[in-house]
């Protein structure tokens, strides 16, 4: 049985992690981060990155990685066909969607979050029956690692040799000839862009990974377990509460990022303290920024049927993994030599007219599909794979 406000916040999540990603599809990878590492931009573009880092930096993903530790929670409770166990069918899908990950990464896009998802789903399975307090303490330590790493990096640093410290800072302000390396790479072809996208997936899956990825995205989803426990993710707690959380917590959240943003920003980017320290602003900050859009959101799910403008939200959430796999596809195809070869070609506030394209096409083409499919495409292959059994796809088709 679905649940539509979960759908409805997992389709919010998947349109609202493109403004954050399109500039790793459409800019050299080290602007992801440091909107001047690339060089000097005007007025209009900075305030395009200053909005997305403080209304969608961090926040989606969150609430992507909540929304999996809620499916956790979920997939625990079905019934299982005769023979088969919970644990099996999990580890199973787990398996089959870290390949998904490995294909994505290597093969279209190196921000794939798909592989390590599924290897912190495999670790938390075994403690989806704790007391939802444990849950709680154990997220908590968890997510306190990676401000951590970062503060003791900046102290190491400070000792560190100049020439040392020098090659650490490349990675976030590479010499021109690097970034003209690899705007080249990306307008080649797809084999001439591979060096680039397997060294920068290798870079987030085994270096961000173990930094960071690993222990928020573990804690996150522990985290979702105790919220589809408490209701919060069924829309079932008071419409005041609801309210009372998203200004709160929104609050919270832009002053956190907000102080990040003026402090980088007063040292121009630079800096071997502020780069290791000052995204901690932000880590917090997108903690309350994404339990303020949750809470909204679920607002919006009381709202019920009246706001028939939420179908096409819910539609993306149910076909969230055909949705994010598309959205690579799409900008990929726009930006890299194989497609159309836009790559280092646009301006951020350009970026957000694509992003509002990709909306919309992803809108469109995801309830055209639905009204012949009961589940997105790769959902579909996914679960058969999981099941090593043809699932029902078509509407009408007997389950």
């Amino acid at each position: 049985m679905r649940v539509a406000s979960l759908d409805l916040l997992r389709g919010v999540a998947i349109l609202g992690i493109l403004p954050v990603n399109i500039a790793a599809f459409g800019l050299a990878s080290v602007a992801y981060q440091n909107p001047l590492a690339i060089g000097p931009i005007g007025a209009a573009d900075m305030w395009a990155w200053r909005i997305m880092h403080l209304l969608f930096d961090q926040r989606f993903m969150t609430i992507f990685c909540v929304m999996f530790g809620a499916g956790i929670a979920l997939l625990a409770e079905r019934p299982t066909r005769a023979g088969t166990s919970p644990s099996g069918r999990h580890y199973r899908r787990m398996a089959w969607l870290l390949a998904l990950g490995m294909l994505h990464a290597y093969g279209v896009w190196f921000g794939d979050i798909l592989a390590n998802y599924a290897v912190c789903a495999m670790l938390i399975w075994p403690l989806r029956r704790l007391a939802s307090g444990w849950l709680c303490a154990i997220a908590g330590a968890l997510i306190m690692v990676p401000p951590l790493i970062m503060v003791g990096l900046a102290l190491l640093m400070g000792f560190a040799p100049p020439e040392v410290a020098s090659k650490m800072m490349m990675s976030w302000q590479p010499p021109p000839e690097l970034v003209a390396e690899e705007i080249a790479a990306m307008r080649g072809s797809w084999l001439e862009q591979m060096p680039v996208r397997a060294a920068n997936a290798a870079l987030m899956q085994f270096g961000i990974f173990f930094m960071w990825a690993l222990w928020r995205t573990t804690a996150l989803m522990m985290l979702g377990i105790v919220l589809y426990r408490s209701g919060f993710l069924s829309a079932a707690w008071r419409p005041r509460t609801y309210a009372l959380l998203a200004i709160v917590a929104s609050a919270i959240g832009l002053a956190l990022t907000g102080t990040g943003i003026v402090a980088a920003e007063r040292a121009e980017f630079t800096g071997i303290a502020m780069v290791t320290t000052w995204m901690n602003w932000n880590y917090f900050g997108s903690l309350f920024g994404a339990l303020g859009w949750g809470s909204a959101i679920m607002l919006l799910a009381q709202a019920g049927r009246p706001l028939r403008a939420l179908y096409a939200l819910e539609a993306v959430g149910r076909t969230s993994l055909s949705n994010y796999l598309l959205q690579s596809l799409i900008c990929t195809l726009i930006f890299n030599g194989h497609g159309l070869g836009w790559f280092g070609h646009m301006t951020r506030v350009q970026l957000w007219g694509v992003v509002i394209a990709v909306w919309a096409t992803q809108i469109g083409l995801t309830l055209l599909w639905l009204r012949v499919a009961s589940v997105g495409p790769v959902e579909w292959a996914w679960r058969s794979l999981a099941a090593w059994r043809m699932v029902p796809l078509w509407r009408g088709a007997p389950a």
